[in-house]
């Protein structure tokens, strides 16, 4: 069970994206849920906020959903081709990637379709930069374990004095 279980959050995480781009939806259904949730932990800010302000602040959530969701996806993906399916790190890193942005661009044809809904470019590039950041956050992982690990090697290897 604990092999797949990488790949059964992976594969969990698509299906969430889907199901969050297959709601009809728009700025305003999600600046109503927003708004109840403000009142309920912030009530003096809800109550200060202008229409621009909530709308301004509706959208960096909502763009920041995007990013986040392909962050975790490309994290999540990466663990499962290494784990679940037995791929060193340089080709399950590139399979999270290919099969993030591909997840993307899909996802935003898909939106297209939906009532309420639209399928942008902008979020596209905002999904790639959460996907980018994931990536990074993996490589940067590794060459601190490389470099810890080249560095237990060459300590080894030193004659005793």
């Amino acid at each position: 069970m604990t092999r797949w279980l990488p790949a059964t959050l992976w594969v969990g995480m698509l299906l969430l994206i889907f199901y969050f781009s297959s709601q009809a939806g728009s700025p305003e259904n999600s600046a109503g849920w927003l708004m109840g949730l403000l009142r309920a932990v912030a009530p003096q800010l809800a109550e200060q906020l202008t229409p621009e302000q909530l709308h301004t602040l509706n959208y960096a959530l909502r763009k920041t959903g995007h990013g986040t969701g392909y962050f975790l996806l490309t994290l999540l993906g990466y663990w499962a081709f290494r784990r679940s399916f037995g791929l060193d790190a340089r080709p399950a890193l590139r399979w999270a990637i290919l099969t993030s942005l591909l997840r993307a661009i899909i996802d935003e044809i898909h939106q297209a379709f939906v009532p309420g809904r639209t399928g942008t470019a902008v979020d596209v590039i905002i999904d790639a930069v959460g996907i980018a950041l994931a990536a990074w956050l993996i490589r940067q992982r590794g060459k601190i374990t490389y470099t810890n690990h080249a560095f237990k090697v060459r300590k080894n290897r030193r004659p005793p004095p």
